[in-house]
């Protein structure tokens, strides 16, 4: 059985769509745990380590992002290929869409950057030995150097995620 373009070009809008929400869900299901565990760990000093997941966490929902995010890059690829000999408007790079859409998801993504920063150094601080005054494992100090290493990766990530989208030379060897 052939599958015809345009048969092509229709499935691949709802899977996009699909990929969007799963993205946002990532995102939103990160700053519920985030909030519960931190809540957990502000109110009662005996479950300050519960804010140690929170960066780890963090790196975790960036990864998932950044997965969701090339596919939809590919996809919208795609379509635009399917599509080059068209005529009429295109969501997928048309020069009067595509460069407002990126500057939106921009701002998406400056809110959703800022979050992660906050809570992963609010974790950090809070769990940090010399300020909740709890005793010092070595297990703990292991987890919270790996909580630094998450929240500097959260960071890197947004970075790539961004130069990846935005075609920038030093994200080349991801999208090229």
């Amino acid at each position: 059985m052939s599958v015809s373009q345009d048969a092509r070009y229709i499935t691949l809008g709802p899977e996009i769509g699909s990929r969007i929400q799963s993205r946002e869900l990532v995102m939103l299901y990160y700053m519920v745990l985030s909030g519960t565990l931190l809540s957990a760990a502000l109110t009662n000093p005996d479950r300050v380590e519960f804010a140690l997941a929170i960066p780890y966490l963090a790196l975790a929902s960036a990864l998932l992002g950044i997965h969701h995010d090339l596919i939809i890059g590919v996809l919208s690829d795609f379509m635009r290929e399917m599509t080059k000999d068209s005529t009429g408007p295109r969501w997928h790079h048309d020069v009067n869409f595509l460069p407002r859409a990126l500057r939106f998801r921009t701002i998406r993504d400056i809110g959703a950057g800022f979050f992660k920063v906050f809570s992963v150094g609010v974790a950090l601080f809070v769990t940090q030995p010399d300020v909740s005054g709890h005793k010092v494992t070595p297990l703990l100090s292991v987890l919270w150097w790996g909580g630094v290493v998450c929240g500097v990766g959260v960071v890197g990530l947004m970075i790539l995620t961004w130069g990846v989208r935005n075609e920038r030379r030093f994200a080349r060897w991801f999208w090229a």
